[in-house]
Formats: C-alpha cells, sequence, structure tokens
C-alpha cells in the first residue's frame, strides 16, 4: 500500500507531488477535474456528446408538460361530475398528449443511450490515451520509485470509463436539475410549499452517501500496492514467458495461493467496508420515506378539510414524487461525481506530473503494420528514408565527475566517474557485477539524469536527455522481444520515418539475421509470437540478433551495447567480436561486456568497481599494471590454459 513520499536527491528526478487527505477535495480542485473530464470527453467527440445533453435537456422539458397535463385531466373529469360527455373530448386530447410526450420521452432517452454507448468507446480511448502517453514521458528513473507505481495504478484505474462516467452522470445531473426546475415550476402553481419538503428528504441520503465515498476512494488508495502484487502474479501464472519456469519449478500452487491471500485482504477490507456504509444508507432512506409519509398525510389532512382540492392535491403529491425521487437522484448524482472525481483527481495529477495535457494525446502520424510513425515526410514525391547518422555532428561526449543514486537505494551506484568517448572510438566497460557499467551507460545514453557532476556533449554541458537519446542505438543485455512482425520490430529502431524495407533488409544483414528470418513463412512480415495467429518464435540468440539489427536501423552516430554476444553461440559471438570494428566503422561503440575476448581490441578500456573507474588504457597496457583487468582476464583465460592438462588426466582414466 502507499507509503510516504519517498525523495531522490538527483538532480531532474522528481517524486510524485505529496498527496493531501484523499477524503478532502476543495471546491477549486473539484472544479478543475471535472472541467478536466468534460475536456476529455467534448476532445473525444464532440457531436454526440451535444446530441446526448440536447436530448436530455428536451427529455426534461417532457416531464414538466407531463405533470401540468396530469392535473388538466384529473380537473376536466371531475370538473365533468356526472356528464362525463362535457369535457370528454379535451380529456381524451390530454391523454392523447400525454401518451404522446411519454413515447417521445422514450425515444429520447433511447437515442441518448445509444448516443452515449459510442461516446463511452471514444472516450475511453482519449483517457487511456492520456494516461499511455503520460506514462512514456516520464523520465526512467521515476520508474524505479513504487510511490510512482502506485501513482501510476490508480491513473490506470482512473482511466477505466471514470472520465465518461462523470461526464454521463453530469448529464443525467442535468436532466434531474432541469426537471426539478420544471417540477419546481410546476409547485409554483399548484402546492409550492411541498418544495423544502423534496428538497429536505434529500440531505439524509446525501450525508450517508458522502460517508460511503470518502470511505471507498480511501479503501482505494490503500490496495493500490495490494493489487500491483496481485497483478504481477497473474502475469506470472498466465504469461507464455514464465509457463516453463511455473511448471518446472511447481509454483502455481503457491502463486495461486499468494494470489488468493492477495485478493482475500481487499475482499474483508472492503466487507468491513460496506457493512458500516450499508447501517447508514438504510436508517437514510427510511428516514427520508417517512419525511414523504409524514407529508401526504398532511395533504390528506387538507384535502378533507377543503384547503386543497383533490386535482391539485393528486397532481401535487405526483409531483412530490417525482420531485423527491429526482432531488434523491440528483443527490446520488453527485455524489457519484465526487467519488468519480477523487479518481480524476489522481489521473489529472498524474497527467500533470509527468508532463502531459489533454491537448494531442491522440496518435499522429501513419501506423503501417504495426509500427506507429510520426512526421512523415517526402521529397520530390518520394519519401525521405535517410536516417540521422554518422553526419549528424557527434563529435566526444564526456562524463565529468558524475555520481547518482537510484531512488530507495542507500547506496550510490557511481562515485565520481569521468569518461570521455570520442567519433569514430571503441570504448569498452568492464567490471564485476554491479559495478555500475550498465547505470553508466543509462546515464551516457540519456536514460537517466546524473545526481552530481555532469555531461558534455559537443562542448555543450548539460545536454537536453532527448537530444541524448536520439544520439543513441542502445542494446541492453535485457532487450525487448516485440511480439509485432519481424520488419516491424528491426523499423522500431527509429520512429521518426515510414518503415525502409530495404534498410530493414540491410540491417538484418548486417546484424547476421537476414538469413533465419527470410525462412520464416512470411518472411519479414512473419508475426513474432506464438500468441497470435500465425506466429513464429525465435531462439534466444536469434532474438539477439534481431536487437542488433534493430540498432543498425537506427543508424545513430553512438552505439551502446551491453553484453551483445552473451545470447550467441560461440561460432556467432567469434564472429561479431570480429567484425564490430567493421560494422560500425565511423561510430562511437561502448562496449559492455563480461567476455574478454570481445574488450581487448578496443580503444581504450575503462575497468569499473564499486561505482568508479578504477583503470583505464588500452589492454596491453593493463596487462603490464598487473591490476584488476588482468586478475579478470587471467581468471576468464584459466579454463582455457588448463585444457591440456584436463585432457591429459582424461586419457590416464
Amino acid at each position: 500500500m502507499a507509503g510516504p513520499v519517498r525523495t531522490h536527491s538527483g538532480k531532474g528526478v522528481t517524486p510524485m507531488a505529496a498527496e493531501a487527505d484523499p477524503a478532502k477535495i476543495d471546491t477549486r480542485e473539484q472544479a478543475a477535474c471535472l472541467a478536466f473530464a468534460v475536456r476529455l470527453v467534448w476532445q473525444a467527440d464532440r457531436r454526440r456528446l451535444t446530441e446526448v445533453v440536447i436530448a436530455q435537456l428536451a427529455s426534461a422539458l417532457g416531464i414538466m408538460a407531463l405533470i401540468l397535463l396530469v392535473r388538466n385531466v384529473l380537473g376536466t373529469v371531475l370538473a365533468a361530475g356526472s356528464d362525463p360527455g362535457a369535457g370528454g373530448r379535451q380529456a381524451i386530447v390530454s391523454v392523447v398528449l400525454v401518451v404522446a410526450i411519454g413515447s417521445l420521452g422514450g425515444v429520447l432517452r433511447l437515442f441518448a443511450a445509444s448516443r452515449n454507448r459510442v461516446l463511452a468507446a471514444k472516450a475511453d480511448r482519449q483517457v487511456i490515451s492520456t494516461v499511455l502517453a503520460s506514462a512514456t514521458r516520464a523520465e526512467l528513473a521515476r520508474f524505479e520509485d513504487p510511490v510512482f507505481h502506485d501513482a501510476l495504478q490508480r491513473a490506470v484505474f482512473a482511466s477505466r470509463a471514470q472520465p465518461t462516467m462523470v461526464v454521463a452522470m453530469l448529464v443525467a445531473a442535468s436532466q434531474a436539475v432541469l426537471t426539478a426546475v420544471a417540477v419546481g415550476a410546476a409547485f409554483a402553481v399548484l402546492a409550492w410549499w411541498l418544495l423544502p419538503v423534496a428538497l429536505l428528504s434529500a440531505l439524509p441520503v446525501l450525508r450517508a452517501a458522502r460517508a460511503e465515498r470518502n470511505a471507498g476512494y480511501g479503501l482505494h488508495r490503500k490496495l493500490a500496492e495490494d493489487r500491483r502484487v496481485r497483478q504481477y502474479v497473474e502475469q506470472l501464472l498466465t504469461g507464455r514467458d514464465a509457463a516453463k519456469e511455473v511448471r518446472a519449478l511447481d509454483l502455481g500452487r503457491v502463486l495461486r495461493a499468494r494470489w488468493d491471500a492477495e485478493y482475500e485482504r481487499e475482499i474483508d477490507d472492503t466487507v468491513s467496508w460496506q457493512r458500516g456504509c450499508l447501517r447508514t444508507r438504510i436508517a437514510a432512506r427510511l428516514g427520508a420515506d417517512a419525511l414523504v409519509l409524514a407529508v401526504i398525510g398532511s395533504v390528506w389532512w387538507l384535502i378533507g378539510s377543503g384547503v386543497v382540492g383533490l386535482p391539485t392535491a393528486v397532481a401535487a403529491v405526483t409531483g412530490l414524487f417525482l420531485m423527491t425521487s429526482r432531488v434523491q437522484a440528483l443527490g446520488a448524482l453527485l455524489n457519484g461525481i465526487g467519488e468519480s472525481l477523487h479518481y480524476l483527481m489522481d489521473l489529472r495529477t498524474f497527467a500533470a506530473d509527468t508532463g502531459t495535457t489533454t491537448q494531442g494525446t491522440t496518435t499522429q502520424g501513419t501506423t503501417t503494420q504495426g509500427t506507429t510513425t510520426q512526421g512523415t515526410t517526402t521529397q520530390g514525391g518520394t519519401t525521405a528514408a535517410t536516417h540521422a547518422g554518422v553526419g549528424d555532428g557527434f563529435t566526444a561526449l564526456s562524463a565529468e565527475s558524475i555520481g547518482f543514486t537510484y531512488p530507495g537505494s542507500p547506496c550510490p551506484a557511481l562515485r565520481e566517474v569521468s569518461l570521455t568517448v570520442h567519433r569514430g572510438e571503441f570504448i569498452a566497460l568492464v567490471g564485476e557485477n554491479g559495478s555500475g557499467k550498465t547505470t553508466l551507460a543509462k546515464i551516457l545514453g540519456g536514460l537517466y539524469p546524473p545526481d552530481s557532476g555532469r555531461l558534455v556533449l559537443d562542448g555543450t554541458p548539460a545536454p537536453d536527455p532527448a537530444r541524448l537519446r536520439e544520439t543513441c542505438a542502445p542494446v541492453f543485455q535485457d532487450f525487448l522481444r516485440y511480439k509485432f512482425t519481424a520488419g516491424d520490430s528491426i523499423a522500431l529502431g527509429r520512429t521518426g520515418l515510414p518503415p525502409d524495407t530495404g534498410a530493414i533488409a540491410a540491417a538484418a544483414e548486417r546484424a547476421g539475421a537476414r538469413d533465419f528470418l527470410e525462412r520464416l513463412p512470411r518472411g519479414y512480415d512473419t508475426v513474432l509470437g506464438k500468441e497470435f495467429s500465425d506466429g513464429c518464435d525465435l531462439s534466444l540468440g536469434q532474438w539477439q540478433r534481431l536487437a542488433l539489427a534493430r540498432a543498425f536501423y537506427r543508424n545513430s552516430p553512438f552505439l551502446i551495447l551491453d553484453e551483445p554476444t552473451a545470447s550467441l553461440d560461440p561460432q556467432a559471438e567469434a564472429d561479431l567480436g570480429d567484425r564490430l570494428r567493421a560494422l560500425f566503422a565511423d561510430r562511437t561503440v561502448l562496449l559492455i561486456s563480461h567476455r574478454f575476448s570481445a574488450v581487448r581490441a578496443a580503444d581504450r578500456i575503462y575497468v569499473m568497481a564499486g561505482g568508479r573507474v578504477v583503470e583505464q588504457g588500452g589492454h596491453e597496457e593493463l596487462m603490464a599494471r598487473h591490476g584488476t583487468y588482468a586478475r579478470l582476464f587471467r581468471l576468464q583465460a584459466r579454463p582455457y590454459h588448463d585444457d591440456g592438462s584436463a585432457d591429459r588426466r582424461l586419457s590416464h582414466r
């Protein structure tokens, strides 16, 4: 469950805003959240929203007309007395009008419901798009903070129909207000003194609903992290990637038991919450109904006393029921809106905190074979498919005494690290696990801002992280396996231009992936994933070659390769290691590897330990120092040097 806000000392990494009492939202914030919801739905489909509002307005006016016609019919019938023919025609006309208005109201309700279904679907897309845009704009360091994940969880929950629900309830509340005004106008003619009674009857229901709303939202916030844990267990139980280990270790029962425990906790809290709310709701409803019954008794006494005529009394009591039900419905709707506004505040805060506005959240550009492209340009009728690359002006990138600590971690991951990479250099990072190599690479690639020190790109201090990311093409050790077509998976390396089939094939060729991709059932159009129709899977080594092809397709001047040969067989690893410099000619390559055979040809090798650079130099220079690099190199080479003696021991058995 959400704990206190965790702070992070790093520059550029801000925690989620401090959270106020969840049960209290001031009027200004409520108005802002309401405007936020209306704006989202308006952007989704303004025409249908307008049609729904007009239909509700017309329906409210119809109810007002019905009340007045009911009074007219009763008055006509009672005035006719024993001679029904005297007012018969007028009564029949009034009854026909009542039926016609009722029928028209039914048609309007059906029309509004039909329009509202489509509006809900479009609004759902608009709102979820806002959440997705906000999540993708958040800096990577935010994903290290559980407070951010709780906020994201609540924003995702709020995106699911909450804005549409608010607008639907707002429209319904508007109809209830219009109906109450219409009935009130009729009461001004019939029995104005019943208006306060109708309003008072709603107060107990409103108070009970408010208490339930605040308690329910508090429970929702309390369970945010528990729900994330449960969703993670669900992924383990249903995901294809986890399926083999879950079965191999017989984890099904253990994981299901954990899932049951997490769900049982939520159910227990929900039962406790609802038990208290039920008692309050029943008492409130009985009190409101008792007040209405007392008024009806009073009206009956007034009829007997001759103070109020029967037609007026019947119409007034009918109006009282309508008014009371509308006021109570309005109160329930306003409380429902208030409850949803709590959730919308989560969505609005998350969107604002990650720098996303509601404008422009819809997908722009075109989508070709599942790859979203933005900013498509053409020159002379031909698509401009020349990617940014070695001509982009990258000359040098320096890290000057940078330090970095992950949010929530007690120990720095990097301490006073300095290095420089120049254009065309082949640089290597080596060191034991946890020494800071991958963290340093992520900072150089613009994924994390340093806490201390600075980066300098082409002479510009503290460059924009977006500029660093544009300059860099990373291949991480834990690369993603995109379950799109093979061509799309490669084309994701650069989404600023439409996919170029020639460049895709060339990138696959350079990464050594072209042969196995062309043997797939549909070649580059084959979906990579057994979960989908006609899909195929790849081996781990083939997936890694695909990730390398994506880096080639990106064609950026600075490449970060984090264990690029970890999943390759020895022959493929040797081939790629020998070709690295030729494959990335004129580009800067930062290679992270535990395989010293791949780094010995680097122009410069940085050795890391404990988050610091402890050695740097060429292979021969570092071996001559007999330091950390030489020790690690000899440890790795020892099994190969022992091969001869091992063979001799085997021959004597």
